[in-house]
């Protein structure tokens, strides 16, 4: 007690110094009007996203659907989940729109690029301006203002603990914002109108376009099969690999650090940076114009997409493989299958397109995976066949390099063999 008598001022000058610390730190309280979250979950726990309703498929062009994203484990980054969505239903009631929703209802399950983790993003920790109250038992004359009227558009957001419904209602302040209905609390959100806007726009435009959905980093063997109709053009390769090339990246210690190097299994006398050439170029391959058709499972055979596509069995691919993961020295994890085509195969029937206004020109390149079916520019085969030919010259010159090492050998041993006689 005495100590606080004593030294008073001090205690109050640094009490004064901490209330005004707090102060200019202590966050603002909002104001209604003012964007802020309504609930804020952490987006690993949001497992799956329902929605049911209407679908911009085009410009002004609407139809009906149901679909669901879906969480996934990526089998490269754990971490880094994948998303794929199934779609339920797909309807329309204008006429000028039948084909089109025909064709593209034989898309029902596929992988989702990167832009559906912002409508996870968006839905794990929702943006509101205002709350409403809302009387659920009463006729609410406001009902077809909002849009809730039968609820028309329903969204389902299952996390891991519980599960949120909302009816989504109609557009407000020049489409700006948007009416939400907390099923649960029986409350009125008005958030903003993008958050919606990804729901509800084309969600097959959310189609994955890799020959994969799990990234780049983490493959680390590529298995190849050329056709024996282009292993002509490349006779050594067909010689010491029957066409069959496994490339398989190591991890080299270079000094302080350590480096992945891809390299040929069994084929040292292939360059490594020409093996890297080709995984890279494998891995970064992206489908420009994708067909509407199914990601069949993980694990089916190409066989199956070239089915649906209609294409002619007795077709070969040019180049057929797989990506793997190296488990144990005895077995690899299959993560996807893919093929290539040579320019000018195309499927009989007219497959329509994920994108519309997508243009394939003669010489783009039919390509398949697990996950994807469609069309590579033009310039990416030969741009493959290249490397092939890398292949091909590197064996050349190894074997090149061996002659001339077996001829030096042979010299020598003519010009010891009169000395010895001597």
């Amino acid at each position: 007690m005495n100590f606080i008598i004593k030294n008073k001022t001090a205690l109050l000058f640094v009490g004064s110094i901490f209330v005004l610390v707090l102060a200019l730190f202590w966050p603002e309280t909002k104001k209604a009007g003012e964007l802020q979250k309504y609930y804020t979950r952490p987006a690993d726990q949001l497992v799956a996203i329902s929605y049911k309703g209407e679908m911009q498929l085009a410009d002004k062009q609407k139809v009906l659907v149901a679909y669901d994203i879906l969480k996934e484990e990526n089998l490269l980054k754990p971490k880094e989940p994948v998303y794929r969505i199934e779609v339920r239903e797909l309807t329309t009631t204008d006429k000028s729109l039948t084909k089109r929703v025909a064709e593209l209802s034989q898309l029902k399950k596929f992988y989702a690029s990167s832009l559906v983790k912002t409508i996870v993003l968006d839905w794990a920790a929702p943006d509101y301006y205002f709350l409403l109250p809302y009387a659920p038992d009463a006729a609410n004359a406001k009902d077809a203002e909002y849009g809730f009227k039968d609820c028309p558009n329903q969204l389902k957001l299952q996390f891991k603990a519980d599960l949120k419904e909302f009816c989504i209602g109609a557009a407000s302040q020049g489409d700006t914002r948007r009416y939400l209905l907390d099923r649960q609390k029986n409350q009125i959100v008005i958030g903003p109108d993008f958050t919606v806007r990804r729901l509800i726009n084309n969600i097959f435009a959310q189609r994955e376009q890799s020959l994969h959905p799990y990234g780049n980093d983490g493959v680390d063997t590529i298995d190849v099969k050329v056709a024996p109709a282009l292993l002509i053009k490349y006779p050594l390769l067909r010689e010491k690999t029957g066409g069959i090339v496994k490339l398989r990246m190591l991890v080299k210690d270079e000094g302080n650090k350590k480096i992945n190097v891809w390299h040929v299994e069994n084929l040292l006398s292939i360059k490594p940076s020409h093996a890297a050439e080709y995984a890279q170029l494998l891995q970064a391959m992206r489908v420009n114009a994708l067909l509407a058709v199914d990601a069949p499972a993980q694990a089916a055979p190409l066989a199956e997409i070239m089915k649906a596509l209609e294409l002619d069995t007795k077709v070969l691919p040019a180049l057929e493989g797989s990506f793997s993961v190296k488990q144990t020295d005895k077995q690899d994890t299959l993560i996807s299958r893919y093929a290539l085509f040579e320019p000018g195969v195309k499927p009989a029937a007219a497959n329509a397109l994920q994108q519309d206004k997508t243009l394939v020109r003669p010489l783009d390149t039919l390509v398949l995976s697990s996950f994807n079916a469609g069309y590579i520019t033009a310039d990416l085969y030969p741009r493959v066949q290249g490397i092939l030919q890398k292949f091909e010259n590197d064996l050349r010159e190894a074997q090149k390099t061996g002659e001339d090492l077996k001829a030096k050998k042979e010299q020598k041993a003519k010009q010891a063999a009169p000395a010895l006689k001597k």
